[in-house]
């Protein structure tokens, strides 16, 4: 009996992995340069949001909320600083550090982009009734929640 639960738990995850297979591809996050719309990578397009969401942000503290290492978040800021979207400056507190922040130009780019996804995620949801958007937003969040608290959280199982 206790086989048959743990092979049922199996399949159950296994399809649950199906799952988020095929919702990383429908999103386009399998495609190198799915952002390039807006003349920035997937990654830069995070990076300017997540800057937009923090005041006084550190590159360490970017990193960390991208689930990403120091090196590869700075190659990719350093690429947005180049194209002035973003601008690099004085810790408040400690002149030892910098923060980040969205130069006016960045703002704007980080607005359209944010119009083109909410735009695009509106289309996805438009023949849904109400209750259904919630009861998906409910679940995503803890899904979210979820894999915050998961040990494996930013690393993948391997």
């Amino acid at each position: 009996m206790k086989m048959d639960k743990n092979s049922n738990k199996t399949q159950k995850m296994q399809e649950m992995r199906h799952l988020f297979v095929v919702l990383s591809r429908q999103f386009g996050l399998l495609q190198k340069e799915s952002s390039q719309c807006c003349g920035v990578t997937t990654i830069q397009s995070h990076i300017l949001y997540e800057i937009k969401q923090g005041y006084h942000m550190t590159l360490n503290q970017l990193a960390q909320r991208l689930c990403l290492d120091n090196s590869t978040t700075s190659r990719h800021v350093h690429g947005l600083v180049e194209k002035e979207y973003v601008v690099r400056l004085p810790h408040p507190e400690d002149r030892r550090y910098v923060t980040l922040e969205l130069s006016e130009k960045g703002k704007k780019l980080e607005e359209e982009i944010t119009e083109m996804m909410t735009t695009s995620i509106m289309d996805m949801f438009k023949d849904l009734p109400e209750d259904k958007i919630t009861s998906m937003r409910t679940e995503i969040k803890d899904l979210t929640e979820i894999m915050r608290k998961s040990d494996i959280c930013c690393y993948p199982p391997f």
